[in-house]
């Protein structure tokens, strides 16, 4: 394929996902891997993470290290494809982030997949979970556990309870809880790995930060 040809193509992809695509995406339109290449050494693509490129002159923008990354995980997804039942989902400190609510980085990022999968890169969690579609949210055009379900999860992990105080205030502060009541419920059957003393609610001294 000819350069310029090339350039079109990968731009096709790229205009859906922020200026990022990947080379599985390219190369099942015809753009061979050696081209891919040639485009990186002239700087009309920079490569971003394995198998993953943003086209040169697209903005860099706040989303786009996760936004590299779950591309890593699902080369292959059609441009568009965004919330479909075998994408990664980015959960815990990843997608409170993904949110801006709390005070927790994305990195290291963690995703769950349905079907287990191996990674060896440091600042990458793959956790093998099957999550229902209501659960998940697109955020900044990344699949993301919603916001109850991010804060169930980062008492799960271990996560320090201040800062998951901080996510869940910033949520109800947002109105980003759709429903409270289930939230609270599943907080509260936690309060006990805590030390919390019976009748004493977890989510409420949580809610009060």
């Amino acid at each position: 394929m000819k350069t310029i040809e090339a350039i079109r193509t990968i731009n096709d992809i790229a205009s859906s996902q922020k200026g990022l695509f990947t080379a599985a995406q390219a190369e099942a339109l015809g753009v061979e891997r050696y081209t891919l290449s040639r485009l990186e050494r002239f700087g009309n693509i920079e490569r971003l993470a394995k198998g993953v490129y943003r086209m040169g002159g697209s903005p860099s923008v706040r989303e786009e290290d996760v936004l590299a990354v779950w591309l890593s995980i699902y080369p292959g997804r059609r441009p568009g494809d965004i919330l479909v039942e075998n994408a990664p989902v980015a959960m815990g400190a990843t997608a409170a982030w993904l949110y801006e609510i709390g005070e927790i980085g994305p990195s290291p990022y963690e995703f769950c997949t349905p079907e287990r999968k191996q990674t060896k890169r440091p600042n990458l969690i793959l956790r093998k979970r099957r999550l229902d579609l209501k659960d998940v949210a697109i955020v900044s055009s990344v699949p993301a556990t919603k916001p109850g379900c991010t804060v169930v999860d980062l008492i799960d992990s271990g996560e320090d309870l201040s800062l998951v105080a901080n996510v869940l205030t910033d949520a109800l502060g947002r109105g980003l809880v759709e429903d409270e009541g289930r939230l609270r419920e599943s907080v509260d059957t936690r309060g006990s790995k805590f030390g919390m003393p019976a009748g004493v609610s977890l989510y409420d001294t949580l809610a009060k930060g």
